[in-house]
């Protein structure tokens, strides 16, 4: 009986293989004491046998992502190990969709209205709301702005259907610049409001998800001796939902660590933009990789490296050295590219987490500071920054 089980289930997971040339719509799931993969696909989908869906959408995720498991023996998972729990039909092993309606959309997420920023809930249009000025005839007016690409999916309030959480940025027309994070449940395919918590003031995320219905950041935040604009230590919040609305989850105090050089030490990152707004090429590959203070990789045409140091007084100041590069004949507009991101990375002064992705900001030719926008090495997605770099 037991091989005859067996059997079944290495059948299932054969069967299964070829189906995720990559990690299907999932939520992220970190394993649990006393958890195992039968008891999680009973959970999620109602059926124990199910559990080679997570075996293999995990390994799909994994090849994507290595902050997850791969799981090369489905007896044997621990604590601490991070999943990928298949939410679609194809994702849970043919199984009826747990996740009635569409996901919500960015479109929908940038119109909806959202409570807990005043004492009114605003609308947004085209992720903007626009208050009356304080004062008639002033420019000055509260503002709420939806952060691009920042969405985060998953289940939040556990009934099987992935809602979304979104980040917004509020400003009154000082300085502040006071980011909230919303939540938005999804019903029968439309986004239902259950609040917005405000975050911090001139933050930024180096990394955020939602892990077991929670949604869990890692901020850089203001620590001892940072001005207020200049945060330069990291820190940890969670949030989850506390009948029906979204709330900060409280916990032992934490020691604040300063970020450093090796927070970056051995990180690899891809170019999305070469300005706010300016895209890099699609055709070409422009890297960076930082490895015991020194930065090389490819402008895209030609191989290059350089130094890269961190001031002792804050972390968001930056040095760098002049680039090294090979001298190979590149054409337009590879060429000019890749002239200006060296250019532009020779005059690197302060460097940002921005929604997990990597801003290294530059003095640019008009006396502004431009951004040189990273994806970690293989991703794809953009963001916005709202880190408030001075």
């Amino acid at each position: 009986m037991k091989r005859t089980f067996l059997l079944i289930a290495l059948l299932l997971a054969l069967s299964l293989s070829t189906a995720y040339a990559q990690a299907p719509k999932g939520e992220a799931y970190t394993v649990q004491p006393g958890d195992w993969l039968s008891k999680l696909a009973d959970k999620y989908y109602g059926d124990p046998l199910a559990y080679p869906a997570i075996v293999e959408a995990t390994n799909a995720k994994a090849a994507e992502d290595d902050s997850f498991t791969v799981i090369t023996n489905p007896n044997l998972i621990e604590v601490g190990q991070r999943l990928w729990i298949p939410i679609s039909a194809e994702g849970a092993a043919g199984l009826p969709p747990a996740t009635p309606g569409d996901q919500l959309t960015e479109t929908q997420l940038k119109n909806a209205t959202y409570s807990g920023i005043y004492e009114e809930p605003v609308t947004l249009t085209d992720g903007l709301y626009e208050g009356k000025p304080y004062v008639e005839g002033d420019a000055s007016r509260p503002t709420v702005q939806y952060i691009d690409k920042s969405g985060l999916y998953g289940d939040l309030d556990g009934d099987g259907i992935v809602d979304a959480a979104v980040f917004l940025l509020e400003r009154g027309g000082g300085t502040g610049a006071f980011t909230y994070v919303a939540a938005k449940l999804n019903q029968n395919g439309q986004p239902v409001d259950a609040g917005a918590v405000w975050i911090e003031d001139r933050i930024g995320v180096r990394s955020a998800a939602i892990e077991n219905g929670q949604v869990v950041l890692e901020i850089i935040t203001q620590g001892p001796g940072d001005a207020a604009c200049c945060a330069s230590h990291k820190a940890h919040k969670a949030y989850a939902l506390q009948e029906g609305q979204l709330a900060e989850m409280t916990g032992e105090d934490q020691v604040l660590e300063r970020i450093s050089a090796a927070d970056l030490n051995g990180t690899n990152w891809t170019l999305l933009e070469l300005n706010y707004d300016q895209p890099a090429l699609a055709d070409t590959e422009v890297t960076v990789s930082f490895q015991e203070g020194q930065i090389s990789g490819s402008g895209g045409c030609n191989s290059y490296n350089s130094n890269f140091s961190l001031s002792d007084d804050n972390p968001f100041v930056v040095t760098t050295g002049p680039v090294a590069a090979t001298q190979k004949a590149c054409p337009d507009p590879v060429l000019s590219q890749e002239t200006a991101y060296f250019t532009a990375l020779e005059n690197v002064s302060q460097w940002g987490y921005v929604f997990g992705q990597l801003g290294l900001y530059y003095a640019d030719d008009q006396g502004g500071l431009g951004r040189l926008l990273f994806a970690p090495a293989g991703a794809a997605e953009t963001g916005q920054d709202v880190s408030a770099a001075p």
